[in-house]
């Protein structure tokens, strides 16, 4: 699994001395996440999304987009780029790759052989195509995750049972991370699986094993056993009830007048589960303006992210204050990029168990624009999502 054989090898690279815009319009041409930044031919840096999400002008200005294009096209690469940036050696294994992500806390990064040239980029996206690949996942079937004792023939006794049922395996995962000492986790993934037999086999598999979960990717269905051997419908039959505990709600608020309701939920949900309320903005990384800023914007780059940054963070604290009141202590943070995106990311990193939020925050162009960041969320989100709208004709809750 080294990274020469899962890289992008085409490169589309930017000169230090082209246009923010001309990037603008690499990026969206390619559909990259990076740019490598080139000078008489050598690297010098790279361009991300990251970069140019920073440098434009984002949602709290109310600038003419005319005026917006004006300024982008007048700011240069070399101006915002990332200098001396991380990069990896073709001979690097992909597990290597994304630790050095992880570690530097990057999406992409250049790949680089011995004699300094550019051979390729690796990013997020070629990391998951070849998890999805090595683990099968193509061929969908079914997954099987087991907690097996760390010995000789233990992994051969589970998939001798699959393939007794005309099963073929696509992938064997094993992992000793969160296990119990003298134990491993092991993921079989099969296909061809009968259908009709299943629950004959997964009788079988849990009588001579230690089964934690099914998930048929094929129809869908997903069963998780707890440790005694029973599954989650027994143990309910049985009188025992699982409890969802919601130890951290998520308000999401675009300091547009709909918001004003779904911060009343948010609460409201909050004191009943006895739960931490974390309010969260994101400043999007659309050219469109908040109706409630001021119209006077100055052009300077770093003044004009100064001035976004103040306003969001006054408009963020009056929020948090009226959360404040009938909570105490509130967390807030602001988040820059594509909204829907960032408040999943957001949520997962923040281990959140519901998330609050009005729908239908924009509207006219800006919906338009932005589209309905509600239902991106309630489509992506791994938790619960509640959206609040404001019933028509009625007073608004500020």
């Amino acid at each position: 699994m080294l990274v020469k054989y899962w890289m992008k090898k085409t490169v589309v690279t930017v000169d230090i001395n082209d246009s923010m815009q001309d990037a603008i319009s690499l990026m969206k041409e390619h559909f990259v996440p990076l740019l490598p930044v080139l000078k008489r031919g050598k690297l010098v840096g790279v361009i991300t999304d990251s970069d140019l999400k920073r440098a434009s002008a984002s949602d709290a200005t109310t600038l003419d987009v005319h005026e917006l294009a004006y300024l982008i096209s007048k700011i240069r690469v070399q101006e915002i780029m990332t200098k001396n940036p991380i990069t990896v050696p073709p001979d690097f294994t992909l597990e290597e790759t994304a630790a050095r992500l992880l570690m530097n806390d990057i999406s992409a990064a250049p790949v680089v052989d011995e004699e300094e040239k550019i051979v390729g980029t690796i990013s997020q996206r070629e990391l998951f195509l070849a998890l999805t690949s090595l683990s099968g996942f193509a061929r969908r079937g079914v997954q099987f995750a087991f907690m097996l004792e760390d010995k000789p023939g233990s992994i051969k006794e589970v998939t001798d049972i699959i393939r007794g049922y005309g099963a073929r395996l696509a992938s064997i995962l094993t992992s000793s991370e969160r296990a119990a000492e003298g134990y491993r986790h092991v993921y079989v993934r099969a296909y061809d699986v009968d259908r009709d037999k299943m629950d004959q086999l997964l009788k079988e598999l849990r009588e001579k094993s230690e089964l934690l979960y099914m998930v048929d990717h094929r129809d869908n269905k997903r069963e998780e056993y707890v440790q005694t051997g029973r599954s989650a419908e027994e143990k309910q039959g049985a009188g025992e009830v699982s409890v969802v505990s919601t130890r951290r709600v998520l308000f999401c608020t675009d300091f547009s007048e709909n918001s004003g309701l779904a911060r009343v939920r948010a609460v409201e949900y909050a004191k009943a589960f006895q739960a931490e309320l974390l309010v969260l903005h994101v400043v999007s990384s659309r050219l469109v303006g908040y109706p409630s800023f001021e119209n006077t914007i100055p052009l300077d780059l770093d003044e004009l992210q100064r001035t976004i940054d103040e306003r969001v963070r006054t408009e963020l604290e009056v929020t948090a204050a009226k959360c404040k009141s009938e909570l105490g202590e509130v967390k807030t943070d602001v988040r820059y990029g594509e909204i829907p995106t960032e408040i999943v990311r957001y949520a997962e990193r923040n281990s959140v168990d519901l998330i609050v939020m009005g729908t239908h925050g924009w509207t006219g162009i800006r919906h338009v624009l932005l589209g309905s960041v509600a239902e991106n969320v309630l489509r992506t989100a791994s938790c619960p999502v509640l959206t609040v709208k404001a019933p028509r004709g009625s007073a608004v809750v500020q």
